[in-house]
């Protein structure tokens, strides 16, 4: 009997977690170490925060999908790793500390926002790293609405999620426009580069920064944020920047105490460093993927942080670790970048194909950013469930009231 743990509830570690649990042998275990109840798709983190987020039909219950797709629902959170007695050193919730062994142990946790030590980023802006984070920038968002009065929001980084945030807010700001209790909300959108979008092609960031501009949203470019006080950003060059909420979106690393964890090797951003199988450098027994794992390719390249690459990397896995459990040897994980896909409101995306060479835009690439959401609940509750999802959603959009 081998007991394979994984740690972290996100989209690669419950994907992990699902499959290796409907594929492993009935004598094998299969358990997912999460802090959270419910499983929320990073993607969609922004969703949560503005408010437009169906928790009925987009979340999950931990503990009765594992019931369902054979793995078992640990919550806790890792601390440690104690290698030489192959166990985790865990959290629960109340505070307790309690040790999990384990015969293979997958690390899945993901990566938080990098603020790069800015003074006061921390203590006075808003994070959507996890569920709870979201959630509290919902509650905060909520209030603001409701003040009946005109209110600024700062987000720090235009990159992927604070465009998507960006958007998201600027369409509920103008579905409320009519409404004479309800604030209207001028967005800041910060970005140190000279575009939004700065690590994708050139007329991508040209297509999303028009789009923005439709919506109102006010877009900084060339401005790094010095520091942050309670309601304000002071900018590398002494501007003022006021607003009554603040987000940090910008950069990305592993979390802080994920580095050097158990004596496995990091880099400078604290992530696991691993060989191409995904198997850490320093311990053949515990693995890692996602954006919380460095994953070398052919040519000295790395995988891109995006959420295709963990999913891609999580079914590569879960096939490995069947095969491994029957005496096969693991097999590199080749990764082939499929393009990217950034939401722009609930009727717009724009998309790079093609190696970056094909740049899309519109309704139909909004429809192609909900399939990939959809092809993560068929990976981790199957053709069915997804497909029967899909119609209710459709049903509820139909016939709830405006």
């Amino acid at each position: 009997m081998s007991r394979i743990v994984i740690v972290g509830g996100g989209a690669a570690g419950l994907e992990i977690a699902s499959l290796l649990g409907r594929s492993v042998n009935s004598q094998d275990e299969v358990v997912l170490v999460e802090g959270e109840t419910h499983h929320y798709w990073k993607p969609r983190f922004h969703e949560i925060a503005a408010g437009t987020f169906d928790s009925d039909l987009d979340s999950l219950c931990y503990f009765s999908h594992g019931a369902k797709n054979g793995y078992m629902h640990y919550q806790a959170w890792m601390t440690d790793i104690e290698r030489s007695e192959k166990q985790l050193v865990l959290r629960k919730p109340n505070g307790e500390v309690d040790k999990l062994a384990y015969d293979y142990l997958v690390i899945a946790i993901g990566a938080i926002s990098n603020d790069f030590a800015t003074l006061g980023a921390k203590e006075h802006c808003l994070f959507l790293d996890t569920p709870a984070q979201a959630r509290d920038s919902w509650h905060q968002i909520s209030t603001l609405l409701r003040s009946g009065k005109e209110r600024s929001i700062n987000i720090v980084g235009a990159g992927a999620t604070g465009l998507e945030l960006a958007a998201e807010l600027a369409k509920v700001s103008a579905k409320l426009a009519n409404n004479p209790y309800a604030a209207t909300l001028n967005i800041n959108l910060i970005e140190a580069a000279d575009r939004v979008l700065p690590n994708s092609p050139l007329k991508m960031s040209q297509q999303a920064q028009k789009r923005l501009e439709e919506y109102n949203v006010n877009i900084l470019l060339n401005t790094r944020i010095a520091s942050v006080e309670a309601h304000r950003m002071t900018t590398s060059d002494g501007k003022i920047l006021a607003a009554d909420v603040q987000f940090w979106a910008a950069g990305i690393k592993a979390p802080d105490w994920l580095k050097n964890i158990g004596g496995l090797q990091s880099n400078h951003a604290n992530q696991l460093i691993v060989e191409q199988t995904l198997a850490t450098t320093a311990d053949p027994s515990i693995f890692s993927l996602g954006d919380c794992a460095a994953i070398p390719q052919v040519g000295g390249t790395q995988v891109p942080p995006k959420a295709q690459a963990a999913n891609r990397a999580a079914v590569h896995l879960a096939k490995n670790l069947v095969a491994h459990l029957e005496g096969k040897p693991l097999k590199p994980f080749v990764y082939k970048d499929g393009g990217m896909v950034v939401a722009i409101g609930h009727d717009f995306a724009i998309s790079t194909m093609m190696n970056d060479r094909l740049v899309l835009k519109g309704r139909l690439v909004r429809r192609l950013y909900d399939t990939i959401f959809r092809l993560h609940q068929k990976t981790v509750s199957g053709l069915f469930t997804m497909s029967r999802l899909i119609i209710i959603k459709r049903l509820k959009c139909m016939f709830k009231p405006a």
